[in-house]
């Protein structure tokens, strides 16, 4: 996604699944912000809930500090059940067409991440190591 000086949001293709038709559609799609909208959200926990139909998905903020100490805490013993409390930052409400939409993007987009670092962090083969998936007879 690229911001534009126009305060447009270029979302880039979009495929859209017709459930009448079986038929994906691919087309550009340009969203445009709304008072704060385009505000970037900093989010280090999730959470999906359903209900009536629809996905909740909650993006918080817990602070690094807290998350440090309760680990610390219940791996030593000290704390059986913790709680932390946290910010929400950003609630959507979705259909569950749409999540499954959003879960193929974000599935697409780690392939592709994924896809990159392994092109570029190919180490050199090492000619003393074992092939792991050579057959020894």
């Amino acid at each position: 996604m690229s911001k534009n000086l126009s305060n447009h949001l270029d979302a880039g293709s979009v495929t859209t699944h017709n459930p009448a038709d079986a038929q994906a559609v691919q087309i550009g799609l340009r969203l445009r912000a709304v008072d704060q909208s385009d505000r970037a959200v900093i989010s280090n926990i999730t959470g999906v809930h359903l209900g009536s139909g629809f996905a909740f998905i909650d993006f918080g903020f817990i602070e690094q500090s807290a998350l440090t100490e309760v680990t610390r805490a219940t791996r030593s013993g000290e704390q059986k059940n913790p709680t932390l409390d946290g910010r929400l930052e950003c609630r959507i409400a979705m259909g569950l067409g749409d999540l499954a939409q959003l879960a193929r993007q974000i599935d697409q987009v780690i392939a592709a991440t994924n896809k990159a670092r392994a092109t570029t962090q190919t180490p050199s083969p090492n000619p003393l190591a074992i092939d792991p998936t050579a057959v020894m007879q």
